[in-house]
């Protein structure tokens, strides 16, 4: 009996280790012929323990296999020779068992990322906020967080074919590059916005699958729009599984049950003076108290990153990267992270979200002695300028003071300029609805360095507060809503108004790009700041004036415009009073509180 019981158990043994389950492999595919042609992988099961994996063609070349510390993970290295399907074979140690799993090898596409540059104009949506465009994918069965449209923090059932479907709209503006908020499976609570991801290789069911984010990228670049995508390293959901059980102790900054939370001090980050402890903690504390920080020093993390973008870059054909949080982790990680990324695509794209308003602290990582591959940062420095001056009068010397030391940043021209974003308080909020104040802003931002970018609604004005009042539907996008401020008729008439202001400045700069590649020259005089820019090419100029006090002013331009001029065109003019020009004397007089920009032939 005893015999028998053993020889039971020994069985039952056998059945354990031969039930292996492959879930997925991140990533699922790979192309031959990239730059990058050692690919790491991640295989996920229920229990790898006792497998061994061969690969079974061609195709690639079997370069390190091993079972991680956590068995519901396995690690492969391949070096990709040729397109094809790769068969991997897991094979089990004591049954002699097969499992075989194919990881396709596909040929790199051909497709040419579209540089983006001073001349481009950019537009951020929220793409649950945008418009519903396919009623049919607004319930998902088993979903953590379905639609709630009374909730502040609920879907509202916009999605990726809403997006395809203004498409027009977008095009009429004049917008040259289209930035979404994250479109990542987000099967959590309250995660709407993306940034909550639980499946970094899938498309949000919510949003819609891989073929409509396709069609979207196809779409957009068949108008002339470029695409960037919103994408994160530094966390995961908690419900993520390398959160809820990481491969490794290495992969996650603590664990679920045992963590730091962010304490979101950049200051400790860039302080030269801080103790190590102070610097490392705002990298390796949890984002919003419960978002699994990855752990960018661990190489095998920054492989997996690195893979990722790679991955969403050559599937769709992406032109950029806007990366989240990207002071809240470890610098040499990311830098290591983009810097095999351009190796593969060198004009993609790539601006990093450090939300500070100090210019010191933005100009660490964004400095010419920091070598970090960045093309861009979201500059809040001088959404901060601007701020202060048109909300809360900062003095113009002052804003004049802040612009001239533009010179601790590695290209000012080449940062992104906004007045608000999905993180802020909408700007015509902050003016009260005082439409002169809210174009005299952003008279600044389409006028001068940098590369503008509208959040949706900017340009009808759209009002709100902070998260999530800054987040509401746009009108139009949705059923229940009448109002549709997509269509020139459904606007009112303050909202056209906007509008055809914010059209005439995408296409000044679609019409005249080398103007805004170009340098910039500025000026103050008796309260008023003026800039000038100049495109050798075409011989055209353009001046942008603007007029702090309450009353009328006249200036020279002479000191920042040299070349002479026989004509001008209003791009933009006072919504009250009259200006005057005189381009043999080289004088501008302008109303008090109102800005101006005139292109000069």
């Amino acid at each position: 009996m005893k015999k028998i019981h053993m020889i039971c158990m020994a069985l039952l043994s056998l059945t354990v280790l031969s039930a292996l389950e492959i879930s997925h492999m991140e990533p699922p595919n790979w192309w031959a012929g990239m730059q990058r042609d050692t690919v790491n992988i991640l295989v996920y099961g229920n229990d790898f323990s006792g497998w061994e994996a061969e690969v079974g063609s061609g195709c690639a070349k079997l370069l390190h296999a091993d079972v991680y510390p956590n068995s519901q993970f396995y690690a492969l290295t391949l070096k990709i020779k040729k397109a094809g399907e790769c068969p991997i074979v897991f094979t089990n140690s004591i049954t002699g068992e097969k499992i075989e799993e194919v990881f396709p090898v596909y040929k790199k596409s051909r497709h040419s990322i579209q540089s983006i540059d001073a001349s481009d104009v950019v537009y951020l949506l929220m793409p649950d906020r945008f418009a519903d465009g396919d009623e049919e994918n607004n319930i998902v069965p088993g979903h953590q967080d379905p639609l709630r449209r009374k909730h502040k923090w609920g879907r509202r059932g916009g999605d990726l074919q809403g997006v395809i479907d203004h498409l027009d709209y977008l095009e009429e503006l004049g917008v040259t590059v289209l930035w979404m908020t994250p479109v990542y499976e987000n099967n959590y609570i309250n995660c709407y916005h993306g940034y909550t991801p639980t499946n970094t290789y899938a498309v949000d069911p919510f949003l819609g699958t891989l073929d409509t984010y396709k069609d979207l990228v196809e779409s957009c670049h068949a108008r002339g729009i470029k695409i960037i995508q919103d994408h994160i390293v530094n966390h995961l959901s908690p419900s993520h599984p390398i959160a809820q059980n990481p491969p490794s102790p290495e992969w996650i900054n603590g664990s679920i049950d045992s963590h730091e939370n962010c304490n979101y001090r950049i200051m400790d980050i860039t302080d030269i003076y801080a103790t190590p402890e102070q610097r490392a903690f705002p990298t390796t504390g949890w984002f919003a108290g419960y978002l699994a920080d990855m752990n960018m020093k661990h190489p095998a993390v920054v492989d997996y990153w690195i893979n990722h973008a790679i991955w969403w870059v050559e599937t769709l054909g992406l032109d950029g990267i806007r990366e989240d949080t990207y002071a809240y982790s470890d610098l040499e990680g990311l830098s290591r992270w983009a810097k095999e990324i351009k190796r593969e695509y060198p004009e993609l794209f790539i601006v990093g979200e450090i939300m500070d308003f100090d210019c010191t602290r933005l100009a660490y990582y964004f400095n010419t002695s920091q070598d970090n591959y960045l093309s861009s940062i979201a500059d809040f420095g001088f959404s901060s300028l601007i701020y202060q001056l048109i909300v809360e009068d900062l003095p113009l010397s002052e804003f004049y003071r802040g612009i001239a030391n533009d010179f601790i940043y590695r290209d000012p021209n080449m940062m992104l300029t906004f007045m608000d974003n999905h993180d802020m308080g909408r700007f015509f909020s902050s003016v009260n609805g005082n439409v002169s104040d809210y174009l005299n802003a952003f008279t600044l931002i389409f006028g001068m360095r940098g590369i503008p970018q509208i959040y949706y609604g900017n340009e009808i004005g759209m009002s709100g507060g902070h998260d999530p009042e800054n987040r509401n539907e746009f009108p139009g996008g949705f059923s229940y809503t009448d109002h549709n401020a997509f269509e020139v008729l459904g606007r009112t008439l303050e909202e056209n108004l906007i509008f055809d202001q914010f059209k005439a400045f995408t296409a000044i700069r679609k019409d005249h790009p080398g103007l805004f590649t170009a340098t910039m020259i500025h000026n103050l005089q008796k309260d008023v700041y003026l800039v000038y820019r100049y495109d050798d090419k075409t011989k055209t100029g353009l001046l942008i004036a603007y007029n702090r006090s309450k009353k009328y002013r006249q200036v020279s331009f002479r000191r920042c415009v040299q070349e002479k001029y026989s004509h001008i065109e209003k791009i933009k003019a006072p919504l009250s009073g009259e200006i005057n020009i005189d381009l043999d004397v080289g004088t501008i007089s302008l109303p008090g509180k109102e800005t101006v920009m005139l292109l000069l032939k």
